[in-house]
């Protein structure tokens, strides 16, 4: 029976967990959380339990109490939530894009006062609240006085317009408030935003047979992927920004182009990062992640492959061509061609390549 020593053996100690949260999010007992959320941690021996403060790490830690570890009970969920264990059910990706039922280059009809580029994901998320179509969508939200981020629960259109554009940084797992959606709020029509590693997340619960995943998997009803190459890590990246003497309240928004991280300020003022200049601030999951689209997503979207106005969406299920064909419909959506997908390709094969590289020079042995 597998329990949170597993998921610790194969993806915590080999430095592989992607901060997704998944994790976090189906232990029935709260036993998983991230520093982040908490600084200290329990040691426990035959004699009892020490308080300990949290190493500075990116994987969760556990409480030690894993009812399957003590009490030989019944669970696994959050192993067979997670990824990046040896028995994942994510699909083989190093086949490119994934399948594709249609590319779109995609543009918000609505006022998006937030957007980055197009505006396409919040247009379906609101188009598909206005219809009913989901009572929920976890997003990330962004304090526009720190600059911090935080998964939130959006529960209405306005809010997700409210919660528009790009967050490049990284603190508290955007899946943190599933548990708080399906178990508390008892929510059964959500979407969910999310990067690559958030997509196979959701594809790994919602293939698994384990039944404390249940509720989750009959809760998730759309899933829009991100393109993402890395993100950064909050509290390093805060510190980039004040070596160029950036407050955070007066960056307006964030923008990867070019092999350069783009800081627009609130006066109008552009800043540029090379991007190998702050790799430092990369979090070291992202540097074995090999899924720059969202292959396992019902639709993707990202600012590669289309004019700066627009998105690339790529449609890759039944499903997700429905949300976007009503969000088309209802004008919030407008549809046209004109996608690069060979672009897109040169970056999928690029991320592909430095995952390779990247973990078989620092992987520990397994």
């Amino acid at each position: 029976m597998k329990s949170y020593l597993n998921l610790k053996e194969e993806v915590w100690d080999r430095n592989i967990c992607s901060g997704c949260g998944a994790c976090v999010a189906v232990c029935p007992v709260d036993n998983i959380y991230f520093k982040e959320e908490s600084p200290v941690k329990f040691l426990c021996n035959g004699c009892g339990c020490t308080i300990v403060a949290v190493e500075d790490i990116e994987h969760p830690v556990s409480a030690e109490f894993c009812k399957t570890a003590l009490y030989d009970v019944r669970c696994g969920a959050c192993y067979d939530a997670c990824p990046r264990t040896e028995k994942s059910h994510i699909p083989d990706i190093n086949s490119g894009l994934g399948h594709i039922l249609k590319k779109f280059r995609a543009k918000a009809e609505i006022e998006v006062k937030n957007a980055q580029h197009g505006g396409v994901v919040t247009a379906i998320l609101a188009n598909a609240f206005e219809e009913g179509l989901i009572d929920g969508a976890l997003v990330m939200m962004v304090d526009k006085w720190t600059l911090e981020p935080e998964p939130y629960l959006a529960t209405t259109k306005e809010e997700v317009i409210e919660a528009a554009g790009s967050k490049y940084h990284w603190k508290v797992p955007i899946l943190k408030p599933l548990k708080e959606a399906v178990m508390d709020k008892k929510l059964r029509k959500l979407a969910v935003v999310g990067t690559p590693c958030v997509m196979n997340a959701l594809y790994q619960i919602m293939s698994s047979n384990n039944d404390l995943l249940g509720p989750f998997k009959e809760a998730i009803r759309l899933k829009i992927g991100l393109f993402c190459f890395e993100t950064y890590d909050y509290p390093k990246m805060i510190k980039i920004l004040e070596e160029r003497n950036i407050e955070p309240w007066t960056v307006k928004k964030m923008e990867i182009v070019k092999g350069e991280l783009r800081v627009i300020l609130i006066n109008g003022d552009i800043v540029r990062f090379n991007l190998k200049d702050i790799e430092h601030a990369v979090r070291v999951g992202c540097k074995v992640c090999r899924d720059f689209t969202g292959v396992t997503s019902d639709i993707s979207v990202g600012n590669v492959g289309t004019p700066p106005e627009y998105s690339t969406l790529l449609v890759r299920s039944p499903w997700g061509e429905g949300f976007v064909e009503r969000a088309y419909r209802n004008g919030y959506l407008s549809l046209g061609e004109g996608v690069d997908l060979d672009t897109i390709r040169k970056l999928v094969e690029f991320k592909r390549k430095r995952a390779y590289n990247y973990y078989s020079k620092n992987a520990p042995e397994h």
